[in-house]
């Protein structure tokens, strides 16, 4: 069975660049594992908090610029632990995530500089077909 993986993303991707580049990814992404992408509608973070929560557990985790930065084969690591669990990536609107949403999973960063929530998406899903392969021995740095 292949793993799962949830991405729960606050907001519409408006760019067609992006969108494109997503579809490319989800596309590559499906033999090794199975995505479900949700998007929330944007309304404001406190709200969005509400939403959110239903989202989290021991295997979730926020995308948030001060959170555990992993580099790439760190990241595969992370998704082969328990194959079993389903994974959910949450990725904030564009002004990011409350407090209280972040003390209540795992946080990590994609980078130390300042991305768009939208491209963020896109990197995210780029760094999960490089851990998949990474985790199945192929060349992951292409």
């Amino acid at each position: 069975m292949p793993r799962k993986i949830r991405l729960v993303a606050v907001g519409r991707v408006k760019e067609g660049y992006l969108r494109a580049g997503m579809a490319e990814y989800e596309k590559r992404l499906k033999p090794y594992c199975s995505l479900e992408v949700i998007e929330l509608k944007d309304e404001g973070m406190e709200k969005e908090e509400k939403r959110l929560e239903k989202y989290l557990g021991p295997n979730a985790f926020l995308l948030d610029e001060k959170g555990a930065e992993l580099d790439s084969i760190e990241f595969a690591k992370l998704l082969s632990n328990d194959p079993a669990a389903q994974l959910t990536f949450i990725i904030g609107g564009p002004y990011g995530t409350t407090a209280g949403l972040k003390k209540k999973c795992g946080c990590i960063s994609l980078s130390k500089m300042t991305f768009t929530h939208e491209m963020c998406r896109l990197f995210l899903l780029e760094q999960l077909y490089r851990a998949m392969l990474a985790n199945s021995g192929r060349a992951y740095q292409k």
